[in-house]
């Protein structure tokens, strides 16, 4: 396939990468599209995931598995799993959810196809093929069926993100993408861990010129028990995709201070063909102008959009049909390899995810964006603050950032200010947090409230920086996180949260105590 389109969600397990020259990167809309806007935010302790599946394909229900063949030779039909006379396609994805779930707080779903006309044909002229198509192509491309597990379809209307037949850059092969929020759905259905199915999503049938593809995604935040916050955001667009890069920049975050960051893409895609390689999706490494390719065993780096549905390095099977070759469509969930914070690193606001290809051509029109964030910055802006931005969540423990904190200026440019801590108090949301969030469970401490002062991988370092308070008069000790095998010195452990409170919020006041925050250990 000569056209691609594409979905990114957050999560990559990679083997290796490359490091390129950071080449001027073009606006997503120059070549026909609609440029990316931020759908929301959130500042959460939870996690996402991601489920699809396409909706074209050589038979209606078997699973098609060869990787070889491009997808112009093939006679596209839909795919149609359910034999019901009120649809004419259907495919099937199951979602798996955690059995410590607390809630789901977004649920967003996707459908996305080319569609040109109904049924297209194609006629070998002088050793070139001649495409044409027939029947009219329906102005209602926003209304689908939407199927919860263990459900009858319901009707589903949609936003239209984009519609390439009104476009004449890609009117040839009219690809376009919708976009419904589903959130209240899922989180009134009494069974939210299942199969899910979409139905009568409209794309052209047969041959078309490029090849034709269509499929769909759910992407779906929710709160559960996380050893760090995370924020978690999600865009969408259109962008057309070739050899000149595509840049996505996610800010609003601040990563953990300390240790290992995780983080991780959502990505879902009309891709193209298996066989055609060089494209790529990268991401700028931390104080560089370098970016990093990214791949897996199941993605590779000069071929990462392959026609797969992919969690990490494995294929997603949980699929009807769940064939290896989705025929254009491409829905990867990959956590970023961040050896050493070479990528993230610690204490970082914002960075760059960028697109290309040397061959095929494909269109961008989702992305997803995942990483631990500081566990001050979460507990500082629980509380009454302006939103970042208006798209921002809040809900118990799903908060927005702190403007005063997050900061994406040039400190160049900026001028320092003097440090000031203002108390919350007892009677502040960021004290109800702390009094009514779950403990985490560690290994041989005694349970309480630790007021941590500053957190160390080396031992070493942790004992220097408990001597250094011992020698200010505090009673300073160091307990191992079980959970991440960081050194946690605190200066105080109390039965209740407000003596451990008011002494964080009057440590917090010294700058170099700034970072000072209450860990609630063993008391569930």
């Amino acid at each position: 396939m000569k056209f691609l389109s594409i979905i990114f969600i957050a999560f990559l397990g990679i083997n290796t990468a490359i490091a390129q020259d950071a080449t001027v990167a073009v606006d997503s809309t120059l070549l026909g599209g609609v440029a990316f806007k931020s759908v929301n935010e959130f500042y959460i302790f939870g996690d996402a995931t991601v489920i699809g599946n396409n909706l074209l394909s050589e038979d209606s229900k078997k699973p098609y598995d060869n990787k070889q063949e491009d997808n112009d030779n093939i006679k596209m039909k839909y795919v149609d799993i359910d034999d019901n006379p009120e649809t004419f396609c259907s495919s099937q994805a199951k979602l798996v959810l955690p059995e410590d779930l607390k809630k789901i707080v977004y649920a967003g779903l996707y459908w996305t196809a080319t569609y040109a006309y109904e049924k297209g044909v194609r006629k070998l002229v002088n050793n070139d093929f001649i495409y044409s198509g027939n029947g009219e192509r329906s102005p209602i491309i926003n209304q689908v069926k939407f199927k919860l597990p263990n459900q009858e379809y319901q009707n589903v209307v949609g936003e239209v993100i984009y519609d390439g037949s009104k476009d004449e850059i890609h009117s040839i092969n009219s690809p376009y993408v919708c976009y419904a929020d589903v959130t209240k759905l899922l989180q009134e259905t009494k069974e939210q861990t299942g199969n899910y199915t979409i139905a009568n999503v409209k794309a052209t049938e047969g041959y078309l010129s490029g090849g034709s593809a269509a499929g769909w995604m759910l992407y779906v935040i929710y709160q559960t028990p996380t050893d760090n916050p995370k924020y978690i955001s999600t865009y969408n667009g259109f962008a057309h995709v070739n050899d000149k890069p595509i840049d996505i920049k996610f800010k609003n975050f601040k990563s953990i201070d300390y240790g290992n960051v995780k983080t991780s893409l959502v990505v879902s895609a009309l891709e193209g063909d298996n066989n055609i390689d060089l494209d790529e999706c990268a991401i700028i490494k931390a104080n560089s102008n370098q970016f990093q390719s990214l791949g897996n065993a199941a993605r590779d780096q000069q071929n990462f959009f392959n026609s797969t549905i992919t969690n990490n390095a494995s294929v997603n099977t949980e699929r009807f049909p769940n064939s290896e070759n989705t025929l254009g469509f491409d829905i990867a969930q990959l956590q970023i390899p961040n050896y050493n914070n070479q990528i993230i690193s610690n204490d970082i606001s914002e960075t760059i995810m960028r697109l290309k290809t040397k061959s095929d051509r494909f269109y961008l029109y989702f992305t997803a964006f995942q990483t631990e964030i500081a566990q001050t910055l979460f507990d500082d802006v629980v509380q009454e603050t302006k939103p970042i931005s208006k798209n921002a969540k809040i809900e118990p423990e799903v908060v927005r950032s702190n403007p005063s904190t997050v900061s994406n200026a040039d400190p160049k440019e900026t001028s320092r200010t003097a440090y000031l801590y203002n108390k919350k108090g007892l009677n502040s949301n960021a004290f109800r947090y702390l009094k009514g969030k779950k403990s985490t469970p560690i290994v041989g401490i005694e349970g309480g409230y630790y007021v941590i002062t500053n957190t160390f991988l080396e031992q070493e370092r942790a004992n220097n920086w408990k001597d250094s308070l011992i020698k200010k008069g505090f009673d300073a000790d160091v307990f191992v996180n079980s959970k991440n095998n960081w050194n946690y010195v605190y200066v105080l452990r109390s039965d209740f949260a407000e003596e451990a409170f008011k002494l964080m919020e009057e440590l917090k006041t010294n700058y170099r105590y700034r970072d000072t925050w209450v860990f609630k250990a063993n008391l569930d």
